[in-house]
């Protein structure tokens, strides 16, 4: 009898699969603005990119691509912010299938959730909210796009970049206009095209589950849980403190944001500690940060955005559990308790792992980057944590990586995507699974 694949490696081969035909297409001539054959490297590597809704590009999205080979990437980053089991979630009930207990187990899977009752009726939810605030977000950017560009330019412009600040993806098109890999930096001190793409950012970076649970209260009055309150006053102080410390840090060099007003200079504070949360837009020059402002923008990148939403890095939730866990061995408490509720073990020990792993693979890959690149170390990490928090700012170097750098950079963007945690249970269940649950020894280890 033939074995089915595990969910998880239904995801993985899911996306892999997604990545693989946007490779293929973004090769073709009618792809790129030349009228010529891509690169296979250079295609693979927006396609990855783009499906795991980062925003690192070795060419700009702007100048490059051809109007279909923008349309690709878009398309792309629709489905990587979604979610593929999403949007099979949300067919199968338009064309009245029923759908199966182990598709609802992909599902929960791929949006890193626990199961949730009448899931297709939450897919339906999802997609709809994410087509709604992206719809509104675009007829807000085009209103001051079109007027820059002209109407079909700024339609387009208003379009694509909604759904890549809704997506957390980070793309932009305005190279052709701007400069090549000017992301939005002309829009520096705009505060309308600021706000907006904030306001798009963290709604798609909040978790659809957050969002949902706002939606009961609207409607049906019942209670917010205590993860939703817990996480958005979390993300909430994440991005003040963010600001906060950037304007210290930033405030008198003149490359980043000393040139500006003091207005000029708390928006762009601002939106950088937004963009950090994964969304990958950028309004200042990231090579021009100081040391301090780099390590901090990286902490920031790592934790990332919240589960079950577009955004990467190890989740807002993870930094939760593993903050509440330290404060109980501190105070010597045998449970993780938070607000009175005690976290189960298991989910600490996940926290803990993700955690760890997360660190041992950027602090390799930031090595080996920087080894093999002749790069400063510095610059070697912001660019493996932009890609393992799937956040896509950069500090430059990304386009003149070699061979190596930019596959290194891919398998990130990957990993970071999926979780590692799907990684690491496609590699260990095989081998786990024929293990019996045995009683050992006790052993008692000195710690400190």
């Amino acid at each position: 009898m033939k074995k089915r694949r595990s969910p998880t490696n239904v995801i993985i081969f899911g996306f892999l699969a997604i990545i693989f035909v946007g490779t293929l297409l973004l090769t073709m001539p009618f792809s790129s603005s030349a009228g010529e054959f891509t690169d296979p490297v250079t295609a693979l590597f927006t396609a990855t990119s783009a499906t795991c809704v980062t925003g690192l590009v070795t060419v700009d999205t702007g100048v490059y691509w051809s109007a279909f080979g923008k349309g690709v990437v878009l398309l792309l980053i629709q489905i990587g912010g979604l979610g593929f089991m999403s949007l099979a979630m949300v067919f199968s009930t338009l064309l009245r299938r029923r759908v199966s207990p182990r598709e609802q187990l992909l599902f929960t899977q791929s949006m890193n959730l626990d199961p949730y009752s009448n899931l297709a009726s939450f897919a339906h939810r999802v997609t709809v909210f994410a087509l709604t605030a992206e719809g509104i977000g675009a007829i807000l950017l085009s209103v001051r796009f079109v007027s820059r560009f002209g109407w079909l330019k700024g339609i387009c412009y208003g379009i694509f970049h909604s759904v890549s600040a809704f997506c957390n993806a980070g793309f932009d098109i305005m190279g052709g206009e701007l400069g090549e890999f000017s992301s939005i930096a002309a829009f520096a001190d705009d505060t309308y095209v600021n706000f907006v793409l904030m306001a798009l950012i963290l709604a798609g970076g909040m978790g659809f589950l957050v969002w949902d649970d706002i939606r009961h209260f609207i409607t049906e009055r019942k209670k917010i849980s205590l993860y939703s309150k817990t996480v958005m006053m979390l993300s909430g102080g994440l991005v003040l403190l963010g600001a906060a410390v950037i304007a210290v840090l930033e405030w008198n060099n003149a490359e980043t944001l000393g040139d500006g007003s003091v207005w000029s200079k708390i928006l762009r504070s601002l939106f950088q500690s937004v963009t950090l949360r994964t969304a990958g837009f950028a309004t200042i020059d990231q090579g021009a940060l100081n040391e301090s402002s780099k390590l901090f923008s990286m902490v920031l990148m790592f934790i990332g955005g919240n589960s079950g939403s577009t955004a990467g890095g190890i989740k807002v939730g993870t930094l939760l559990v593993v903050l509440a866990s330290t404060v109980s061995i501190i105070r010597g408490e045998r449970d993780t308790v938070f607000f009175r509720r005690r976290i189960e073990n298991d989910a600490v020990r996940r926290a803990f792992a993700l955690f760890a792993i997360g660190i041992f693979v950027v602090a390799v890959s930031g090595f080996v980057l920087s080894d093999f690149e002749g790069v400063p170390l510095s610059s070697a990490y912001y660019e493996v944590f932009s890609a393992f928090g799937t956040v896509g700012i950069t500090v430059g170097i990304t386009p003149n990586l070699s061979l190596f750098g930019r596959l290194l950079i891919i398998s990130l963007m990957f990993f970071g995507r999926i979780g590692i945690t799907s990684v690491m249970y496609a590699i260990l269940v095989r081998a786990n699974r024929e293990k019996v649950n045995l009683e050992y020894p006790r052993i008692s280890m000195p710690i400190g």
